[in-house]
């Protein structure tokens, strides 16, 4: 008899070998990515010369030989006048590829260009970067690409990348090159630590710090390093986050080098945010905006060339919101706070609503009188706001009171056109009230105040009293609704008056309070 020899577990492979394997997958993944800057360089030569694919790429080799450079560097330069794009070329001059493998003339000094184009190697190692960083799976393996492809070369030694949440914090997204230990202090960042770091995601604006420009201007230097980029991602026209480009050793950075970072920090940033759709501020509003009365809107910071707030925009509504005009929250989202109040400036609102965003702190102003824009001219409105921090901008809560007293001004004017008033007796509070006009309709002095509703059948004739209290009963004891006339009798005059109330009836089912109105029948 065969004894059948037990089956034993695969041996681990060597470490060397899963290193080697490692090399190889690293290797792929870099030809794969060089090989489509190639391809669209490749195209690019096609469009602009009109030559087949295979003198296209004819002429990419021997510029590659010409220049003693690497192919895929060559396609990427070539490619670089379009990362970022500097001014467009005019005229009829014919588009020669060579010209983009070289740094342009510098010019002239009183003819510097505000933003510093990319050109030559800095392009290639751009793009180079950027097909690293759109085929990053996941933030980790995004904050790595942006180090190795992107800030290696420059000696830097950390790369992260966090996303701005609704209370002002900054959770971590992905890292790369940080201690465990470090990482971990960097999970969340609440919006009360001052962290340059947490400054940029706020203001919007890249920071470069040395630790000593850091410790100078009361920031916490979080981590090791002499030297820290923090620098915006942005979605759209809106901070979604930021990223910290730390270096261990001091070093000086040119315009060119900022430039060069800036640009391949906003590669990371779209791809982030397609890592992660939906910011959580972006994510969390709606629910936040639909679930609250009144008038409330996300306004989101609107900055000058300098990065200083000069309004703010109704980002998105909540369905009930308005403005002293009466627009709709439909007509009022995507408008700025000084097209719907032009006084908001100098009343000082916009000032305080960017140090709220600043400092973290909520904002309060009014009740106050204000402009509001309006056809033919703006008007005078009494208005009060409440403003609080929410993601990278506030949440905001307003009213106006001109509309509680137009309300009241209405509700009056009706009173006298029906010769109606209202009666409310709120039991639970000990409270009665009437409205003006009830007073003259139950023939009673406004001075000797409203009458309880135990007492009100003293206004009936003594036909009519019996009826008057056990509708007072079936109100109070019963819940059952009131519409009845009866005779009033004061002073010798009688006139009939309709009674119509309804009982207030808390979740118990105890009747809390009674509210009605009064008219002459």
């Amino acid at each position: 008899m065969t004894r059948r020899r037990r089956a034993t577990p695969a041996a681990a492979p060597p470490a060397s070998t899963v290193a080697r394997l490692r090399r190889e997958l690293d290797g792929l993944r870099r030809a794969q990515r060089s090989q489509a800057v190639v391809e669209q360089a490749t195209g690019l030569l096609i469009a602009r010369l009109g030559c087949s694919p295979e003198d296209a790429f004819a002429q990419l080799a021997r510029m590659s030989q010409q220049t003693n450079t690497r192919l895929v560097e060559v396609a990427a330069a070539l490619l670089g006048v379009a990362a970022p794009p500097s001014a467009p070329t005019t005229g009829a001059e014919p588009f020669r590829p060579d010209r983009y493998l070289h740094r342009p003339p510098s010019p002239a000094p009183d003819r510097a260009p505000a933003r510093v184009p990319l050109a030559g190697q800095v392009a290639a190692r751009y793009h180079l970067a950027r097909a690293a960083m759109t085929a990053a799976a996941d933030p980790n393996a995004l904050a790595e690409a942006l180090w190795t492809e992107g800030v290696r070369h420059l000696a830097a030694t950390s790369t992260l990348l966090g996303v701005l949440e609704p209370d002002g914090a900054v959770r971590l997204a992905g890292s790369y090159g940080l201690p465990p230990s470090v990482a971990s202090r960097w999970q969340r960042a609440p919006a009360s630590v001052n962290m340059a770091f947490l400054r940029t995601a706020v203001d919007g604006r890249p920071l470069w710090l040395t630790r000593d420009e850091a410790h100078r201007l009361g920031y916490d230097f979080i981590g090791g390093g002499a030297v820290r980029a923090c620098l915006p991602l942005r979605r759209s026209d809106r901070t979604f986050g930021v990223a910290a480009i730390s270096w261990d050793e001091h070093r000086e950075f040119d315009a060119a080098t900022r430039a060069y970072v800036e640009a391949v920090t906003e590669v990371a940033g779209r791809r982030l945010a397609e890592l992660s759709p939906g910011a959580p501020a972006a994510h969390w509003v709606e629910t936040v905006l639909d679930a609250l009365p009144g008038s409330v809107a996300w306004w989101c910071p609107v900055r000058d060339p300098a990065g200083e707030i000069v309004d703010w925009r109704f980002d998105r509504c909540g369905p009930e919101a308005t403005d002293g005009a009466g627009r709709p929250a439909g007509a009022l989202t995507g408008r700025h706070l000084l097209d719907v109040h032009p006084s908001a400036a100098e009343d000082g609102i916009v000032a305080g609503c960017a140090a709220a965003l600043r400092d973290g702190v909520p904002f309060r102003w009014g009740p106050g009188p204000v402009w509001q824009a309006a056809d033919p001219r703006p008007v005078p409105v009494l208005f009060s706001l409440r403003a609080v921090p929410f993601g990278d901008g506030l949440l905001a809560s307003w009213a106006y009171h001109d509309e509680q007293r137009r309300t009241v001004e209405r509700v009056a004017r009706l009173e006298r056109a029906g010769d109606v008033g209202w009666t409310e007796w709120d039991f639970a509070a000990g409270r009665v009230e009437w409205s003006p006009a009830a007073y003259p309709i139950l023939a009673r002095d406004v001075a000797d105040g409203p009458l309880p509703l135990g007492a009100l059948h003293r206004c009936a004739a003594e036909a009519d009293a019996p009826a008057l209290r056990a509708a007072v009963h079936a109100l109070t004891e019963r819940a059952e609704p009131v519409d009845m006339v009866f005779t009033l009798r004061r002073h010798g005059e009688t006139r009939p008056v309709r009674f119509l109330a309804d009982p207030v009836v808390d979740g118990a089912g105890r009747v809390t309070g009674v509210r009605g109105a009064v008219a002459r029948a």
